[in-house]
């Protein structure tokens, strides 16, 4: 299987940032006690302890980017029907059960301080926007609208940009992943569950209290959601399964070429970091992760003394083998259904924007946008990955007076590595290098340079 990189170590400043974030829970607590309503004890109790099953029943891991929980559900029902304290309540108490034991003490504390925070912002926000307290009197379309609709709409927004903010904060400090990266992937992955979880609990309010069903509108809400967790499970399991299929591949490939495995991951994650700066969708930045594991599955169908040889000691005849690679590879995952999408990748990483590459002589836009993705990155790799040919060669032009930037160890800086790629105008599609450019500034070149393997 396929090796991760290591995390880094957490920032010293990881406790202050727990701390802060626990205490200004305790304080927004206390002031909802202070200044806001007080909540009944039955309704309190009940969406309590829906909002403990909710997170008991939660899948953060469907994939890398999609996780399902209807604990925001709760959390926004609460505010309107308990009052911001109330809300508080049910954040604060939801996540003290944790099924899973590995879960440190710390991290269940900062869980229920983050999920009471999300609660009693969310439950000012709806107060704030005049949102009805007496929810049994409203009546009509337009008081729905303007008193209960509006006022959920408004919490719902809040309650998302605090959870974004949160785990922004929290991830950069914990795993070192820039801040403003981590909260835009948290927004673009969760605003549209937002939208579904703001109807949601607005068609739980409304089941509640004007359709007059009271605590039975629980069965009604639980009954889709549960179903609807079952269906992003299996999604989930078919989203793994494909996972492990890449991997069985990329294990393949590193059995011929060991460190190819290396080499996929630096170029899979720094292609996902273009792809995003791009504004791809979460599909397209799927389909560049798996074209990127796999860029170099073709080197089965190379001879191995070909491959282990360094390219500049090639003849003509068997750089044209061993560039075959790109054909080859787009065969070997032909008839895989998942992965049809990344084929086009994988067959024209070779293309030049200009339409001089190989193996079809594509030009400018009629590269797929994968493989113009592709090229670049796997083209910066040659330049980042340490003791590379590509390094070298960088470091000979450098000696001949280029104008190409370089870290303190010879290597090139982010700026040196797109700088050196633009030396060729043809070559790559401008829009992708400045992708690269704006990936390397925020994410830094140190987080692609895992390995230290060369490239055939």
């Amino acid at each position: 299987m396929t090796t991760r990189p290591e995390q880094p170590a957490p920032s010293r400043w990881l406790p202050a940032y727990i701390a802060a974030v626990v205490a200004a829970a305790v304080l927004l607590g206390v002031l909802s006690w202070t200044w806001g309503r007080r909540p009944d004890l039955a309704p309190l109790l009940l969406l309590a302890a829906m909002g403990v099953l909710s997170f008991q029943l939660r899948e953060p891991t469907v994939t890398s980017r999609i996780g399902f929980s209807f604990l925001s559900i709760i959390l926004l029902a609460s505010g309107a029907i308990l009052g911001p304290f109330g809300a508080w309540c049910v954040g604060l108490v939801s996540p003290v059960i944790d099924r899973d034991r590995k879960v440190h003490w710390f991290q269940r504390l900062f869980n229920a301080a983050m999920m009471a925070i999300i609660g009693v912002a969310g439950g000012w926000a709806y107060a704030l926007s005049h949102g009805a307290e007496n929810l049994g009197d409203l009546s009509g379309l337009a008081s729905i609208a303007t008193e209960l609709g509006l006022p959920l709409l408004v919490a719902d927004i809040v309650q998302c940009l605090t959870n974004a903010l949160l785990l922004a904060g929290v991830i950069h400090l914990y795993q070192g992943v820039p801040f403003l990266v981590f909260l835009r992937r948290v927004l673009v992955s969760s605003g549209v569950a937002y939208v579904g979880y703001g109807a949601i609990g607005f068609l739980f309010v409304i089941v509640w209290f004007p359709a007059g069903l009271d605590a039975f509108s629980a069965v009604l809400i639980l009954a889709p959601l549960l179903a609807a967790r079952w269906a992003f499970i299996q999604f989930g399991d078919e989203l793994r399964s494909h996972e492990r299929t890449v991997d069985t591949l990329v294990t393949a490939l590193a059995t011929k070429e060991p460190a190819a495995a290396e080499r996929s991951l630096r170029v899979a994650r720094l292609a996902e970091w273009v792809a995003e700066e791009m504004g791809l969708g979460p599909s397209q930045i799927g389909t560049v992760r798996y074209a990127a594991m796999l860029h170099e599955i073709g080197h089965l169908g190379v001879p191995t003394r070909l491959l282990r040889r360094p390219r500049g000691s090639l003849t003509a005849a068997e750089r044209r083998v061993v560039d075959r690679h790109c054909v080859l590879g787009a065969r070997m995952i032909e008839g895989i259904d998942f992965l049809e999408p990344a084929r086009s990748g994988i067959r024209h990483q070779g293309e030049r924007f200009d339409g001089r590459g190989t193996p079809d002589g594509l030009v400018g836009p009629a590269i797929p946008v994968v493989a113009r993705v592709l090229a670049v990155v796997v083209a910066a790799d040659d330049l980042t990955a340490q003791g590379g040919d590509a390094v070298r060669a960088l470091r000979g032009h450098a000696a001949a007076g280029t104008h190409a930037s370089h870290g303190a160890h010879g290597a090139p800086d982010a700026h040196g590595v797109v700088d050196e790629l633009s030396r060729d105008p043809g070559r790559f599609d401008p829009a992708v290098l400045l992708a690269l450019r704006a990936a390397l500034d925020k994410h830094g070149l140190a987080a692609v340079t895992v390995g230290t393997a060369d490239r055939a």
